[in-house]
């Protein structure tokens, strides 16, 4: 969680560049709408943080009392799984979800966007992880591993073994694959490689989510919602960038880093 510091300073760097708007773009951006999205994102993020934090490892009595006929039936059989390769697999599955929409960069028409486009793009990790995070530290559910005798104790009784609630694994594939799967169509709308886009992009998403499960990292419920509100954030982050398609023009502008590093190291 304490990587989202990390994707803060990002953020404050990127900003001491002027983004220029283009008139060309499908998208455009706001001073106050992108300072409003990235200081929810990070105050969250802080928020996060302190909660997990405070979260205790589980205990001997805890580990004893679980059983997984208090889990609903559709769960259940994830108390089975583990397996450390698939845990490591969906990791590299995160990762290439992750940096795939900088695939778009080989279009000109992105490139000539960069600015508007990177705003979006870090927009969409930050709020995804943000959110996906919150739950972790708000409510104890013990990942499936915790039921499984066969795994280790000291893993079985690490804090992390209570973040099973929700998946953000599957949450940031499946934002990344909405938002690569938007925006492509947004830049090119005669194109015919668009349904391809998003059957790989989905995918590799859903392929990330499965892994989850296999590793015994997570319930199917837990994948599902991450794969809903990262699909609802990867969508809902472009939209609110889309210009008027009754007035496309725009009128070029720049966003000052002054008012949005006032307001952001007030955090």
């Amino acid at each position: 969680m304490r990587h989202i510091l990390l994707i803060s300073h990002i953020i404050l760097l990127f900003f001491f560049f002027e983004i220029s708007l283009y008139s060309q773009s499908p998208y455009s951006l706001s001073t106050g709408r992108e300072v409003t999205v990235f200081g929810s994102g990070i105050a969250l993020g802080l928020i996060n943080i302190k909660l997990i934090d405070n979260k205790k490892p589980v205990s001997n009595e805890e580990l004893y009392n679980l059983s997984k006929e208090n889990l609903c039936a559709f769960d259940r059989g994830a108390v089975n799984n583990w397996s450390p390769v698939s845990a490591e697999l969906s990791n590299v599955l995160l990762i290439t979800a992750l940096v795939s929409p900088l695939l778009l960069f080989t279009s000109s028409a992105v490139r000539d966007d960069v600015g508007t486009f990177s705003t979006m793009y870090l927009q969409n990790i930050l709020t995804t992880y943000s959110v996906s995070h919150l739950p972790k530290g708000l409510i104890r559910r013990y990942r499936p591993y915790a039921y499984n005798e066969d795994v280790p104790d000291e893993i079985r009784q690490n804090v992390d073994a209570t973040h099973s609630f929700l998946s953000a694994h599957t949450a940031v594939a499946f934002a990344s694959a909405v938002f690569l799967s938007t925006t492509f169509g947004k830049y090119n709308p005669d194109s015919n490689l668009k349904p391809y886009i998003w059957a790989s992009s989905l995918l590799l998403a859903t392929a990330t989510g499965y892994l989850r499960y296999t590793s015994g990292n997570h319930f199917p419920t837990d994948i599902i919602t991450g794969a809903i509100i990262g699909s609802i954030i990867g969508y809902l982050i472009p939209l609110i960038h889309e210009n008027d398609e009754k007035n496309p023009s725009n009128i070029p502008g720049k966003i000052s880093f002054n008012k949005f590093a006032a307001f952001s190291f007030s955090f």
